[in-house]
């Protein structure tokens, strides 16, 4: 099973980029539609979708959905979040 992590909230097309790929400059490819995520403050439980994105040779999966105040959430998988953005 794959864990996610909060990553950040971001505003709709504010650059985010993802192992060098900013996620609003490609193709969001819908791989599952309901990862159940945590909130970054009070913890509630949301479901959102995972996607996947290509690039310069890379394939790389994100978790994303809106936040009640409008923010995007973005969680990526363990692996991706310890520094190798």
């Amino acid at each position: 099973m794959t864990h996610w992590k909060f990553s950040k909230a971001i505003n709709e097309n504010e650059e985010y980029k993802v192992e060098g790929l900013n996620i609003w400059n490609h193709y969001w490819h819908c791989v599952d539609k309901k990862v159940e995520v945590k909130g970054p403050d009070s913890g509630n439980v949301y479901f959102f979708k995972e996607y996947q994105i290509e690039g310069n040779g890379k394939t790389v999966n994100f978790v994303a959905g809106e936040f009640i105040d409008s923010k995007v959430g973005i969680y990526l998988k363990d692996d991706l979040h310890d520094g190798k953005l």
